[in-house]
């Protein structure tokens, strides 16, 4: 009776996993996603100025902190 060979492992083509470069990926999603928490919560807060409260000066305000806290907070990670 014959035997056929056992089949070779494919798994000597692929590189070994670049853990560094995942952690460093991840951290950049986490934050991202705290970036994007903290823009929609001033959305949130400038939305509930210019509907509820009347009060657009404080809308445009927290409109423009919107866009300005999370780069800032973007910016002032990178200086460690």
């Amino acid at each position: 009776m014959a035997t056929t060979p056992a089949p070779a492992d494919h798994h000597d083509d692929i590189p070994a996993m670049d853990y560094p470069q995942h952690e460093a990926t991840y951290r950049g999603f986490i934050t991202m996603v705290k970036l994007g928490i903290v823009n929609m919560a001033f959305v949130v807060l400038a939305l509930y100025a210019f509907i509820q409260a009347g009060n657009a000066i404080a809308g445009v305000v927290l409109l423009l902190l919107s866009v300005l806290v999370p780069v800032g907070m973007q910016l002032m990670g990178r200086r460690r």
